[in-house]
């Protein structure tokens, strides 16, 4: 089943769309699910069945996103303890538990040299990209263990795995969710919690799209799909993957998911 999904998913033939069910009943909260990726990945697990929770910290957008998946919306600032409990006991008051935890949530921030970087944006960038997923990670799997298991995923990049030197404080940050991936994964096994790492590149968000590169060469050919930066859904895709049964025996583990010339 695995090598089918993953045969599907390589091959961009891989959709999941209303009607199927590979999260059906299962509880989710997506931070940083108001757009980009997260909305992607929320939606994705609307339409396989699941019941989500956006988070983040602007309260109409969150709404506009929850209302299109039907979902809740709960403003968060997931580098504050107090609200990340809030957070879940809002989904639990809401949907009685929590079987999927996306630790989306993030940003570069600043494009300074190191040098230049005051102590509070360093502070700042850890506490969002990195501290975040620890908050949020720990906190659920406090409902996970009393239920005997579920799915974390935490979205990193690939700065977190090469060189990061525009984003020194980024690229620290998201090296620290790796790690911090594999060590809960170790430490949260028994409790039949799986702990995965998705690290995307550069992504066709609407945010980016400034800086993404032509779709054609030179000479109007288009450029191989796989030498452009991935959809949005297809890091929704991956995501779905990871939540659903088809990864059960998946632990610990990172899925890079950029161009092919990002792979230098």
């Amino acid at each position: 089943m695995v090598s089918a999904f993953l045969a599907a998913y390589a091959g961009g033939s891989l959709r999941f769309e209303s009607g199927m069910s590979e999260l059906e009943g299962k509880v989710a909260i997506v931070t940083g699910g108001a757009g980009g990726i997260g909305s992607r990945i929320a939606r994705r697990f609307a339409n396989a069945g699941a019941k989500v929770v956006v988070a983040g910290r602007t309260l109409a957008k969150l709404e506009v996103a929850a209302r299109e998946i039907g979902g809740l919306a709960v403003t968060t600032d997931v580098t504050q303890s107090d609200q990340v409990d809030h957070l879940i006991a809002a989904t639990i008051d809401r949907f009685g538990t929590i079987d999927v935890m996306v630790n989306n949530a993030g940003g570069a921030m600043y494009v300074k040299q190191p040098e230049d970087l005051l102590p509070e944006e360093w502070n700042n960038a850890i506490a969002l990209n990195l501290t975040s997923v620890f908050l949020c990670s720990t906190a659920a799997a406090k409902v996970m263990k009393s239920n005997d298991g579920g799915r974390i995923i935490n979205v990193s990049s690939v700065a977190g795995i090469r060189m990061s030197p525009a984003f020194v404080h980024y690229g620290a940050a998201k090296a620290g969710v790796i790690n911090l991936t594999k060590s809960l994964a170790t430490l949260w096994g028994p409790h039949h919690i799986n702990v995965n790492c998705i690290a995307p590149g550069l992504t066709a968000t609407e945010g980016v799209a400034q800086w993404l590169p032509p779709t054609t060469d030179k000479n109007g050919a288009a450029v191989p799909p796989l030498e452009l930066p991935p959809d949005p859904e297809h890091v929704a895709d991956l995501a779905t993957f990871l939540a659903s049964e088809a990864s059960a025996r998946i632990s610990g583990e990172l899925f890079p998911i950029r161009a092919l010339t990002e792979l230098a």
